[in-house]
């Protein structure tokens, strides 16, 4: 009887401990410092809005492919901005080529990842985008001391203060990298190969070619160091019974009768004509990013993580694009339909410096397009990029449908045969993967 009721008090005292170490679990975890996965991502639109309004009347408009590849950068320094703040989270120095081990934070110090991501992102955009007015940075200054002043009501100075000096080391650190990625768009030295259906220069500024030693920048994934394109289904041909012939004569047909629609797709998809009139890349690109993180209103940790895969199709899109060009530098369809089909034909948009295989529009949209469809499924989007100039927004069932537009404009352009807007769309869907597999917390 003595032994029972020595069990039944030494069961009870093992009960009463373990309620009082749940409740003392239970307020450790309140009294815990909110992480990524609590704090809203709305200073990372912020940013990505403030930007987007700035380069919008910048006069020159940034270059495209550089503005895309600072953006890629940007997008890495986010995630590693607040990935300490994320449980059981890696770094991307872990899974990038050649990426250096980024700063770490005070061990046992309590941070504000959302101050860590305005001072980082407030750095990285001084830092990367070219030619920033003084009134520019006024703007960008304006920001960052605007969320500082929101973030005090819920944090004090000495977080605030570390916060703060932890995104500008991964700022710096980001852009120390950045120096050394061999990043080059000249053609200085660059001999123009000669065959049968060789690219050449086109109407009407015949510029000379953009990107040739692009292939040689340093990508973010060691996939891009080699990533190609397949070659084309058919060869070049100049019979009229040939395939070739009939891709451009069906770019040519296409181009004699457009309708109002098919201009205004070819249009939309663009983004051309200065400061004010077109939108600077990557702003049409990051909008829709942006516009389905913000509608979802996903949390810091999952914008920093969708930002970053972003970012890396950003600067390897173009690296495999340019690759792939040089390599077989197929003639445009303003030279071939000028020389075979009609001397006096113009494209309806004027054709790019560099030659036609892969598509550069869809080599850079598709992998991201893949990366959104990957984290949120093949769902509807809504496409607002032209909303400030009043145009209305354009709405796809799925984002498939919206990549699908964006290549098949190119044709009504009168740019791309459509051989190669399909097979390019294969081509990002490939890269677009091989972004999304890359895991952001270990196993």
């Amino acid at each position: 009887m003595q032994l029972s009721l020595t069990k039944t008090r030494y069961r009870l005292h093992l009960l009463i401990v373990f309620f009082i170490l749940c409740f003392a679990s239970s307020c450790d975890k309140d009294d815990l410092p909110p992480s990524p996965a609590d704090e809203s991502g709305d200073v990372a639109y912020q940013w990505y809005k403030l930007i987007a309004r700035i380069q919008l009347l910048a006069n020159p408009q940034p270059v495209l492919i550089l503005n895309h590849r600072n953006f890629g950068y940007i997008g890495v320094g986010l995630y590693e901005s607040v990935r300490p703040g994320i449980t059981g989270s890696v770094s991307l120095a872990s899974k990038l080529y050649q990426m250096p081990p980024m700063p770490q934070p005070e061990l046992n110090k309590e941070y504000s990842w959302s101050s860590s991501a305005n001072a980082a992102l407030a750095s990285m955009f001084k830092q990367f985008l070219l030619g920033l007015t003084d009134a520019n940075k006024a703007s960008i200054d304006s920001l960052e001391n605007a969320n500082n002043t929101r973030f005090r009501l819920s944090i004090n100075d000495e977080v605030l203060t570390r916060s703060q000096a932890f995104g500008r080391s991964i700022a710096n650190s980001i852009f120390n990298w950045s120096t050394s990625d061999n990043f080059s768009l000249s053609s200085q030295g660059y001999t123009l190969p000669v065959f049968p259906g060789s690219w050449v220069p086109t109407p009407p500024a015949f510029a000379v070619p953009v990107g040739p030693y692009l292939k040689d920048s340093r990508p973010f994934l060691s996939y891009s160091l080699t990533a190609t394109a397949p070659p084309l289904p058919f060869s070049y041909s100049e019979d009229p019974n040939s395939n070739f012939y009939k891709e451009a004569k069906e770019v040519y047909d296409i181009g004699k009768t457009l309708t109002a629609e098919q201009k205004a797709i070819a249009n939309w998809w663009a983004d051309a004509g200065g400061a004010g009139v077109g939108v600077p890349a990557p702003y049409h690109l990051l909008s829709i990013v942006s516009g389905v993180l913000e509608e979802r209103k996903v949390n810091l940790q999952q914008a920093a993580s969708v930002y970053a895969k972003i970012g890396i199709g950003q600067k390897d899109g173009p690296i495999n694009t340019f690759r792939a060009k040089y390599q077989y530098n197929l003639v445009r369809p303003v030279t071939y339909i000028q020389k075979n089909i009609d001397p006096v034909w113009q494209s309806y948009l004027p054709t790019p410096p560099y030659p036609e295989y892969p598509s550069g529009l869809v080599g850079l949209y598709a992998p991201l397009i893949q990366v959104m469809v990957r984290e949120f499924g093949d769902i509807a989007v809504t496409d607002h990029s032209y909303d400030w100039a009043g145009i209305p927004s354009r709405q796809y069932t799925s984002f498939t449908k919206l990549i699908e537009e964006a290549a098949v404009s190119r044709i009504y352009a009168g740019i791309h045969y459509r051989s190669t807007q399909n097979a390019s769309l294969e081509i990002g869907k490939a890269l677009g993967n091989q972004i999304a597999d890359i895991k952001l917390t270990a196993p």
